[in-house]
């Protein structure tokens, strides 16, 4: 096996890295959209969005595995950073640099790769775009540049930040033990205590420049049953499809979070209180609309939600938002799930009937 060489600029490469703030933070729908157009686009069962850390790959941004950080010792990705164009590997078995590698040998068997390096903007490569398959194929040169597209919509979102103020800070804040510890591990959203800390900060930031602040609690509805007849494996499969499907549904700007259980809440940052309603509603449609696939199998997956909204001021405090929408998330419940109530103080509270199509006010 080949082992690739550090960068030579390492040091440097690797101050960038950290300076982007993104090891080891939740998951980026803007990220995740690139990496499932690449698994489409190549028709590759694995793409991920790579960031080549001292000893490990994290993977920012995966389909078609489960894993966060990797070995870099035999990662193809560590070649990948040291060239300017692509690199295509069509065999790997075949291939002498790589027919030894235990990323080909093991588990994963990689058989067909490729790769193209991602720059900072600073021109740093800080990590990579691959596509992976378990069998040898060849991709033409039409497929090669609509990977490096990819390529460059991702240089083009790390040239940009898309998160609130109090989110950046937060990040920026907690050093990467901090960071980890406020994570889910299962969905790589918040944790319950990373949301919370998120949402206090949101609070602040709202009450300084007279802004509103909504937070959606959203539940799987039924999900014991998920457990109960298709084991728990089968659940946490759905727990990280309906995470994933809520930053899709999600602005840019919002905050998933995973607060435990099958209960995830979702701040709404400056959103306008005539528009919760709306908003409220395509994370309801984004799970509904979803396939649940677990194994062969394919799972109809609802959620109900409970909206809450206000501009902060003096005598209020983010708990009791979040007690006044985890009460209309029990009202959407009782009143026969897959359904969303709004609860704010703009405007008298309102029952959205999703299986009927129609609001009520």
């Amino acid at each position: 096996m080949i082992e690739a060489p550090p960068h030579p600029f390492e040091a440097e490469r690797l101050g960038t890295l950290r300076s982007l703030n993104l090891l080891d933070t939740p998951l980026q729908e803007r990220f995740e959209r690139v990496t499932r157009m690449l698994s489409f686009l190549l028709d590759v069962p694995i793409a991920h969005f790579n960031l080549l850390d001292a000893n490990r790959q994290h993977l920012k941004s995966a389909q078609g595995i489960d894993a966060v950080d990797v070995s870099r010792t035999g990662a193809f990705c560590a070649q990948t950073i040291h060239q300017s164009t692509p690199l295509i590997v069509v065999d790997a078995q075949r291939d002498s640099r790589f027919a030894d590698n235990p990323f080909v040998t093991g588990g994963l068997g990689i058989r067909f790769y490729a790769g193209c390096p991602v720059r900072a903007p600073d021109g740093m490569p800080i990590g990579t775009l691959c596509a992976i398959d378990t069998r040898p194929r060849r991709i033409g040169k039409d497929r090669i540049a609509l990977m490096l597209d990819l390529v460059e919509m991702l240089e083009a979102e790390l040239r940009v930040s898309s998160l609130s103020r109090a989110h950046t800070q937060l990040i920026e804040q907690l050093g990467a033990a901090e960071r980890l510890a406020r994570i889910d591990p299962l969905t790589r959203l918040w944790n319950r205590a990373g949301i919370l800390q998120l949402l206090e900060k949101e609070w602040a930031e709202a009450e300084r420049h007279d802004k509103p602040v909504t937070v959606v609690m959203a539940d799987i509805d039924h999900f014991k049953s998920v457990n109960d007849t298709y084991g728990h494996s089968a659940g946490d499969t759905v727990l990280v499809h309906t995470g994933k499907a809520l930053l899709r549904s999600s602005r840019s700007e919002d905050v998933v979070g995973r607060l435990g259980g099958e209960e995830f809440l979702v701040i709404l940052t400056a959103c306008d209180p005539h528009n919760v309603e709306a908003a409220v509603e395509r994370l309801r449609l984004g799970i509904e609309q979803e396939d649940f696939r677990v194994g062969a199998r394919q799972l109809k997956v609802t959620i109900s939600c409970g909206a809450a909204a206000t501009v902060p001021h003096g005598n209020t405090d983010w708990r009791g938002l979040v007690d006044r929408a985890d009460a209309a998330l029990y009202r959407a419940k009782r009143m026969g799930r897959n359904r969303c109530e709004i609860d704010d103080d703009s405007f008298e509270a309102r029952v959205i009937d999703t299986k009927e199509g129609a609001a009520r006010f």
